[in-house]
């Protein structure tokens, strides 16, 4: 676990939230082509499935199950690689033209994604096995670890997906592996894929749920972090719900440092579009919480190995996971890395974006606000879809918030330095997961005037959607802004945490508990409405398509009063078959 400079880990919380643009799913035809088979007129592909030898019955069923949502699908064996370079081995070189030759050219190629079906060599070994293996290619680019004696060589997946040659390793198509080695391990994976993309819609879709380690840079400066942390929440889709739990004793985010890793588990199993860690880690573990008393560290398990076991997150609701921290994505580790013990977990996340080795703050944060963005605003079509576009973001700098974001690093990190983590970055990231996984989105769009105002305690509200509203559960609310708390958190002596005495150490617990609950509930008061619905208007979409645009009216009135200032108004609609729901915010100014 690797320590860096301060505005570097500052970054590291402050560069979290911001955007980018986004593709048309895949409305084909169904089509799965055999391996070796060639067709003049027959559609491109746009799915392709490299296999280890042993895993081509379980390679077949992933691209029938991606054909059967219209993707074009086709299935590469090493094996029959290797058989078109008389090679029982086929180096990276011979897995790349293949690649190549399906890719298309630079026109047609922004929705073709390869999914490696095969785990990784231990520690990047040249040699491999081709019955459960593919390799990935050992660069020479160096991680970041700040002690030269220990820095490594790079492994990475992105030398597939980098097809333009001009050495600048940005990729060009989106790239994931299954780092399976039985059938048994990758039916597992595919059955999560499954349930994910099944699963009813309801509030998990909201969820963003964050948890992070202590910087260890002492409590003022560690304060200062969370700040920003929060300062960046207020940026992020207002629509969202965010849950954050923070391994800091002296956050009001804190939670019983006992219970630190059972409350990770806990707020997973709720379901989210995104889990995501920001810390320390390594291969098999994150981060631990400390509490320090009279000079004396205790020190509590953020999450292990050990307790991936432990999600169990029901109905397919499994958040896509980020680990921002150095080697957790340590495929080529003899012992298996954290991001593979989540993917053959069966109710546990659905894929892992993780590092192969350690990781710089600065970068890490970068596209963690990329990634963030592609999922909760952009709402980008597919996984890979959105990690190819953040690893771009990370050398093309396009987001609109990056150039203040590199102004606040010059002063530490020069701008020659800062370009040589971004490309080490793209390497050091992977995809553990489904390239081509259909990301859940709200099927009912709704939408509110952007800025409401207040005097009293009645509101005149209209909503919005694109679908006939029918039937639906609709629920108002109010709630105090991120950087806000809806009610005041409570003191505890630290000391009690570690003391003998049961009824003190348990009234501790109790307190940070209430006050972890406290400060993720943004919850200021009801809206109690009655409505009417508005005649339909056609509208004409983007694509030239013909929709319904319906109006629904709202007299509202709050349950209880406001005091004057900035709120946000939140409105969940859901219908009761649970086939789809929406969700919506606006910014709510209350008057004297």
């Amino acid at each position: 676990m690797k320590k860096f400079p301060l505005i570097a880990a500052a970054l590291a919380v402050a560069l979290m939230f911001v955007s980018a643009p986004q593709p048309a799913a895949q409305d084909d035809k169904p089509a799965v082509k055999p391996e070796g088979e060639t067709t003049p007129d027959a559609p491109a592909v746009d799915y392709l499935v490299i296999s280890a030898d042993g895993l081509a019955e379980v390679a077949k069923e992933w691209a029938d199950y991606r054909a059967s949502h219209g993707r074009v699908t086709k299935v590469l064996t090493i094996g029959a690689i290797g058989k078109l370079h008389e090679m029982d081995e086929p180096g990276l070189t011979e897995i790349k033209s293949a690649i190549l030759e399906h890719a298309g050219d630079e026109e047609v190629r922004e929705g073709f994604q390869v999914l490696l079906l095969g785990d990784c060599p231990n520690d990047s070994a040249t040699d491999y096995d081709p019955k459960s293996e593919i390799p990935w290619m050992l660069t020479r680019q160096m991680d970041s670890n700040p002690t030269p004696a220990r820095r490594e060589r790079v492994p990475t997946d992105n030398f597939f997906a980098d097809l333009v040659q001009d050495d600048d390793a940005l990729p060009d198509i989106a790239v994931g592996r299954i780092p399976a080695r039985t059938p048994e391990q990758a039916r597992l994976a595919l059955a999560k894929v499954k349930a994910y993309e099944a699963a009813k819609q309801g509030e998990w879709l909201r969820n963003l749920t964050f948890f992070a380690g202590e910087g260890h840079f002492g409590a003022m400066i560690d304060t200062m972090l969370e700040r920003l942390f929060m300062q960046f929440a207020e940026s992020m889709s207002q629509a969202h719900n965010v849950r954050m739990t923070y391994a800091n004793i002296n956050s009001s985010y804190a939670y019983v440092p006992s219970k630190f890793s059972n409350k990770v588990i806990e707020e997973a199993n709720a379901g989210a579009l995104l889990l995501c860690y920001l810390g320390h880690g390594a291969y098999d573990r994150l981060d631990d919480m400390y509490v320090e008393v009279d000079g004396k560290r205790t020190r509590y398990p953020i999450l292990s190995a050990g307790d991936v076991g432990k999600f169990n997150i029901p109905d397919g609701k499994l958040p896509v996971m980020m680990i921002i921290a150095c080697e957790t994505g340590r495929l080529d580790h003899p012992k298996g890395s954290l991001a593979e013990k989540i993917c053959f977990t069966e109710k546990a996340p659905v894929a892992v974006i993780a590092s192969s080795r350690d990781s710089h703050p600065y970068s890490n944060t970068l596209l963690e606000l990329a990634m963030v963005d592609e999922l909760s605003v952009n709402s980008a079509p597919t996984l890979g879809h959105a990690f190819l576009k953040s690893k771009r973001e990370l050398i093309l700098g396009e987001h609109p918030e990056r150039k203040k974001l590199d102004t606040m690093a010059m002063f530490i990190i020069p701008e020659k330095e800062r370009a040589g983590l971004n490309q080490s970055h793209l390497s050091l990231y992977n995809l553990t997961g489904d390239p081509g996984l259909r990301m859940q989105y709200p099927k009912l769009k709704l939408s509110l005037p952007g800025t409401l105002e207040l005097t009293g305690d009645e509101l005149k509200l209209s909503l919005e959607s694109l679908w006939q509203l029918g039937e639906l559960q609709t629920e108002f609310w109010i709630e105090c802004r991120r950087t806000a708390l809806a009610s005041p958190v409570k003191e505890f002596n630290k000391a009690d945490l570690t003391s003998s005495d049961d009824k003190k150490r348990a009234a501790a617990e109790d307190v940070i508990a209430a006050n972890h609950a406290v400060s993720n509930n943004k919850r200021v008061c009801g809206v109690q409405v009655t409505g009417k619905d508005e005649g339909a208007v056609e509208d004409t979409l983007e694509d030239g398509s013909k929709v319904k645009r319906y109006r629904r009216f709202f007299d509202g009135k709050l349950d209880s009063p406001l005091a004057p200032g900035d709120y946000i108004l939140k409105v969940f609609a859901r219908d009761p078959k649970g086939e789809r729901c929406g969700f919506a915010a606006a910014d709510l100014k209350v008057k004297k």
